[in-house]
This record gives structure tokens, C-alpha cells and sequence, in this order.
């Protein structure tokens, strides 16, 4: 009798312990299957906000230049990032999206946060691309509060900084100045977050300067991202 009741016992325990296990694996899939959805919306609401700053290029006064092909939709394609190197000279992600998804070489790809890199290599279903902590990136940034723009680059400093270079020296710079992508490229939008000034020097006599920026601490941990195709 004793034997039966510690039988009963460790029955119960059992089935307790694999409907809690089956009960977790349906609550990690709803989960999973909201993360989806949100990403999807959050692109669809990146490709609205992108294509209404765009539209609104059209009230840029006569006297301002606007290249016409600057208002060609966005369209967003959102990816999830299933490997990530941060630790080499040039650092890649690969992404669960292919050509079969519109992804082409040379989109630049998002994140919640900021800018992370540009597809490089597209196949049927995966992709990989040039992260920003690679040596061979070179992106058109600008200071956000004076619209001063320059090359960002990374030169192995570490992976929570790149350098901002060609600003020209008269440009008011300050210690916490945004840096953001300056849209002079056909690659990502304008004012796409990239980092913080940290800080700022100008060599010898030379009539520009370089600027020590602070990436967000995301590039590390990328998961969801965007792909900018216009």
C-alpha cells in the first residue's frame, strides 16, 4: 500500500511536471508568434514614418537642391539576426531573410536602435551582411544639431566606438552631439541613429576634424533588424 501511494504520488508529480513543460512550450510559442507580429508592424510603421519624412522633402525651400529620386518609397522588410560577430577586423550578421523576400546586396539594414550594416551577400533564404564594425564600412554621417556630415568608419577601436572623420573644423561640435546618418547615400534614410560624440580632436593645423563616437549598446546583441530597400 505504501509502495502504491508513493507510485500515485510520483505519477502525479509527472504529469504535473509535463503539462507545466507543455503548458511553457504553447506560452514560448505565442510569444514568439507576438515578436513576429510586432516586428512585422514595427516595419510597416518604419516604412510610413520613412516615406512621410520623405514626402515632406518636398517643402524643402527653392533654394535647396533636392535630388528627385529622394522620393521613391521605402519599403521595409523585417529580419531576425541568426549569428553575429563582433570580435574579428571585419564582422558580418546573417539574417533569416533571402532574395525570395526582396532582400538585394547593398540594402542597409536598421535596427530598433540605430544603423547595424549593409547586405553584402543574398541568397535564396539567408542573407549576410557587412556589419558597421567592419573595416571596409564606410557610412555618410552627420552631427545631428548642425547637419555637419563626414565618413564614419571603424578601425578596430573596440566594438562600442567609430570614428566620424572630414568634419570640417569650424563645425560646433560639443561632448554628446548625436550622430545620425546624413541621407547623402543611397543606403539608408536620413537621421537614423547612430551614436554620441565621446569626443572630438583636430590634427596639427588641418582644416578637419575627427570624432570619437559611442555606438547604443544593441550592435552587440542584434535580434530583430529592417532592411532598407528604395
Amino acid at each position: 500500500e505504501n509502495q502504491k501511494s508513493i507510485f500515485v504520488h510520483s505519477s502525479s508529480k509527472l504529469s504535473g511536471n509535463l503539462y507545466k513543460m507543455a503548458d511553457d512550450a504553447i506560452q514560448y510559442n505565442r510569444l514568439q508568434q507576438t515578436a513576429d507580429s510586432l516586428a512585422g508592424q514595427n516595419a510597416q510603421l518604419k516604412e510610413k514614418i520613412f516615406n512621410l519624412e520623405r514626402s515632406l522633402q518636398r517643402l524643402v525651400p527653392a533654394d535647396k537642391p533636392l535630388d528627385s529620386c529622394l522620393l521613391e518609397p521605402y519599403k521595409i522588410i523585417e529580419a531576425q539576426v541568426i549569428s553575429n560577430s563582433i570580435n574579428q577586423r571585419n564582422n558580418h550578421f546573417t539574417i533569416d531573410r533571402g532574395w525570395k523576400d526582396g532582400i538585394k546586396t547593398g540594402m542597409g539594414v536598421i535596427s530598433p536602435h540605430g544603423i547595424a550594416g549593409i547586405v553584402d551577400q543574398v541568397g535564396e533564404q539567408y542573407s549576410t551582411a557587412i556589419s558597421v564594425l567592419n573595416t571596409a564600412a564606410r557610412i555618410s554621417a552627420a552631427i545631428k544639431r548642425n547637419e555637419y556630415f563626414g565618413s564614419l568608419i571603424w578601425k578596430e577601436i573596440d566594438p562600442a566606438h567609430m570614428l566620424l572623420e572630414d568634419i570640417p573644423r569650424q563645425a560646433d561640435i560639443k561632448v554628446g552631439d548625436t550622430i545620425v546618418t546624413s541621407g547623402f547615400s543611397f543606403i539608408f534614410p536620413k537621421g537614423i541613429f547612430i551614436g554620441t560624440v565621446d569626443r572630438f580632436w583636430t590634427v596639427g593645423g588641418g582644416n578637419h576634424s575627427t570624432l570619437e563616437g559611442g555606438l547604443f549598446d544593441g550592435i552587440v546583441n542584434l535580434d530583430r533588424v529592417y532592411n532598407v530597400d528604395w
